[in-house]
């Protein structure tokens, strides 16, 4: 209503709810309040983070939450939130992805959505593989991302603890992200290392580390079995 930069400057946090609408109801940013958001984005910075938080939870469940992500990132909004998601832009991955890092935790997200999981595993799904270009060695279809996993465990902890997530549900994801490389080929796998994994991860929560699985193997453009 009236001048955009206006009401951005009254409360930043419009701007987070310009993408949960466009995010919930299928809109498109009108210009105007596009070039607003671009021009009062850092204002964001003065906004109590679990005010924050509650928002980008809602874009996350939101029925395509990928291309809301993107909008973000296209208006220097992302980089405010969740500054690491972005380390993953343009960083190619080896021969088992035809996606960057960025483009495959998209789609990761997208499978998640489209399933209407839970918040806790499309935010694992998301940050899975956060930890990758901090791992990442060589380059082309050879290249390497050796411990991923627990760099990523780590680094899922840092960020939703900073929005303020509670302790339960950032444990989860942490745990979801740390063990989502599973081994499952099933004539290699025996019954101890089943029962090992459950041990690890608790039988309560295995069903969302194969919801994890799941997305990871789909958003990686070349699924296995």
């Amino acid at each position: 209503v009236g001048n955009a930069q206006e009401r951005f400057e009254e409360d930043a946090l419009r701007i987070m709810r310009a993408f949960r609408f466009a995010a919930e109801l299928g809109f498109v940013i009108e210009e105007k309040t596009k070039e607003a958001i671009g021009a009062k984005a850092k204002l964001l910075r003065f906004i109590a983070k679990e005010r924050i938080r509650d928002e980008f939870s809602k874009i996350i469940l939101s029925p395509a939450p990928h291309e809301t992500l993107t909008s973000m990132y296209d208006l220097g909004v992302l980089n405010l939130v969740m500054p690491e998601l972005e380390e993953g832009y343009g960083v190619g991955q080896n021969k088992h992805h035809i996606y960057t890092v960025w483009e495959h935790n998209l789609y990761a997200l997208k499978y998640a959505a489209s399933k209407e999981w839970s918040l806790e595993v499309r935010m694992a799904a998301l940050l899975h593989d956060v930890g990758k270009p901090r791992s990442k060695r060589g380059d082309g279809p050879d290249s390497t991302f050796y411990g991923h996993e627990i760099i990523g465990a780590k680094m899922a902890q840092t960020i939703l603890s900073r929005l303020k997530y509670p302790k339960d549900f950032i444990e989860k994801v942490s745990k979801l992200v740390r063990y989502h490389l599973f081994y499952y080929n099933v004539d290699e796998v025996g019954e101890s290392s089943v029962r090992r994994l459950i041990r690890k991860v608790g039988p309560e929560d295995m069903e969302d580390l194969i919801r994890v699985r799941f997305c990871d193997r789909i958003g990686s453009g070349v699924p296995k079995a």
